[in-house]
């Protein structure tokens, strides 16, 4: 896995004088594609070796610099603010944040082109497009949780990989993990609560070295 922070340090700046291209133009910019990375159906992040970030789903597409992600705040489906810090993503998988980024950037596009067609907010287009920006920032916290969850479980051994797995994840019952795994239910217990008791250790040590 390729972190946020290595990929930064393999890409130089984008050039700040000038102005961020459009997708047609980076596409054919001749710039090298340093990474790419399907994130769902029909879209794909793309970075650059000339500093830029391309973010294509269908036909909609957005541009912009890498190293101009940094810390983040948004407000979740709750109505909760919420701030990342910048270290928070240099260890996380490197399209983690460029998708946060990008998906910001789409729904400011929106906002444009409902304002300029005077498209008023009970329209149905218009609640068509909050109803996918709430789905895409569900999505945005799980993919976090995700990729938080799979740090923690690196501090685990296989066998308690494999039982985390089958019982928080593909939400197996303790008696089938036991099956899957040929040990006793007790094993399986105690393997799980072990697991827990490292992984939150894990969370606390990460929390600390962030405060």
């Amino acid at each position: 896995m390729m972190t946020l922070k290595e990929l930064k340090n393999l890409v130089k700046p984008a050039d700040p004088k000038k102005r961020v291209p459009c997708a047609v133009s980076l596409k054919q910019s001749g710039a090298r594609i340093v990474v790419r990375e399907a994130v769902g159906l029909g879209a794909d992040i793309t970075v650059y070796a000339n500093g830029y970030v391309l973010y294509q789903e269908g036909e909609k597409t957005t541009v912009f610099p890498l190293h101009a992600c940094s810390a983040y705040g948004y407000q979740s489906v709750t109505g909760q603010q919420k701030i990342f810090r910048s270290d928070f993503f240099d260890n996380e998988n490197w399209y983690v944040r460029l998708l946060m980024e990008a998906s910001d950037l789409m729904e400011r596009n929106q906002e444009k082109i409902l304002s300029n067609h005077n498209v008023c907010s009970y329209n149905p287009f218009s609640e068509e497009w909050k109803e996918l920006k709430d789905q895409e920032q569900d999505v945005l916290e799980r993919l976090v949780e995700r990729e938080m969850f799979r740090d923690l479980m690196s501090v685990l051994t296989e066998k308690q990989k494999k039982a985390v797995t089958l019982y928080y994840l593909e939400n197996m019952k303790q008696e089938d993990v036991c099956v899957e795994m040929g040990i006793a239910q007790q094993s399986v217990s105690n393997m799980i609560k072990r697991a827990v008791s490292a992984m939150k250790k894990r969370l606390e040590e990460t929390e600390n070295k962030k405060i």
